[in-house]
């Protein structure tokens, strides 16, 4: 009936265009595809995802299909849609969303997973990822459920354990650390639609978890996140050989991923180094004035970098703000031996570690 909706309404559209009984006063809203341009890394492709989203299957106002069209317009090369799952067998078909979207993700060459996100008091909520069917998670058990989706070879994190908690340190239960003992803990969303969870990047870092960034939207995107201050949502950006489920699976169990959220990355140093270095160049100097040298920085990447100085030499520029795709000429005057830069919006350690690089 969706995919009926859909083509009726694209039909619909061009009819009104062709109306030879009206004057055409307007063109409709030009779909086109967001293209953000991010460096190989480590011989693997970065592809761009968000693995929690939720539509009117259960407690979001947008249709399935939908979400693949805002996916693909932003930019987007893989989501998983992930509607709540009922406790009761039998309450509704959990594989919904997946069936009603999967023909549009074929035609826009999204990459769609199947997946779904389950919730137990003694846990908080999840999300099972790469599911064969959703439906087997109907249940009130959280060891029933956790051991369905080891069944099932899912990718398992835990979504916003900041959220609607007094204090996240006192989260992590006796439950979490059997769970993650027994393989069916992934990774953790530390960052959730507008929420950085801080303590839940360092249990990243503690305990070899993937770190994932998500939109967790329930409403059409444009309405939860302003495009006009915002360059993206939420992503995960996922260090994949392809854009095969496959690939992006195996990059995920393997921790290869970063969490991007408003221009902040948070991830293992390796990856953001090179990541960082590949993005951006520093031109020999291209004039000289007495002592002072003019330098050229390039940003190769749609990210935005931020750095600050180190140590306070003077003769060198406090802070470069290097937006993204544009470059910036700044001055320098000395040695530039041992001056180096901490990259403001990349995190790669516990207590929000940033990033170090010389940059002259």
């Amino acid at each position: 009936m969706l995919v009926f909706a859909v083509f009726f309404v694209a039909n619909y559209l061009q009819a009104q265009e062709d109306n030879p009984n009206a004057e055409l006063m307007a063109r409709y809203r030009v779909a086109a595809r967001k293209m953000i341009r991010i460096p190989d890394i480590a011989g693997y492709k970065v592809l761009k995802g968000d693995f929690h989203i939720h539509t009117v299957n259960s407690d979001g106002n947008v249709i399935a299909a939908l979400r693949v069209e805002e996916a693909w317009e932003e930019g987007l090369d893989v989501i998983a849609i992930t509607d709540h799952v009922s406790h009761t067998s039998g309450m509704k078909d959990e594989n919904n969303s997946y069936n009603q979207a999967i023909q549009e993700a074929n035609r826009k060459g999204i990459v769609l997973i199947r997946g779904c996100e389950v919730a137990f008091e003694a846990f908080g909520h999840a999300n099972f990822l790469f599911v064969n069917d959703a439906n087997k998670f109907q249940t009130s058990d959280l060891r029933v459920a956790f051991n369905e989706a080891k069944t099932q070879d899912a990718f398992i994190h835990w979504n916003h354990p900041g959220w609607a908690v007094p204090k996240i340190e006192d989260e992590w239960k006796p439950v979490h650390t059997e769970l993650l003992e027994n393989g069916m803990l992934h990774g953790i969303e530390i960052f959730c639609e507008l929420e950085y969870y801080p303590v839940a990047a360092d249990w990243c870092y503690e305990k070899n978890l993937t770190f994932i960034s998500n939109s967790d939207t329930h409403v059409a995107q444009m309405r939860l996140y302003d495009f006009n201050n915002v360059r993206y949502r939420p992503m995960t950006l996922i260090l994949a050989k392809d854009n095969s489920q496959e690939s992006i699976k195996d990059a995920m169990l393997k921790g290869r991923t970063i969490a991007y959220y408003f221009g902040r990355m948070t991830g293992k140093k390796e990856y953001l180094d090179e990541l960082v270095h590949k993005s951006v160049s520093v031109e020999k100097e291209f004039y000289t004035e007495g002592d002072w040298k003019y330098h050229r920085i390039i940003n190769h990447s749609d990210l935005d970098y931020t750095f600050i100085i180190q140590n306070a030499t003077s003769g060198f520029p406090s802070r470069i703000d290097l937006p993204a795709g544009k470059s910036t000429d700044v001055r320098t005057n000395g040695d530039a031996a041992g001056v180096s830069y901490l990259v403001d919006n990349v995190i790669v350690g516990k207590g929000n570690e940033k990033l170090k690089v010389t940059l002259f």
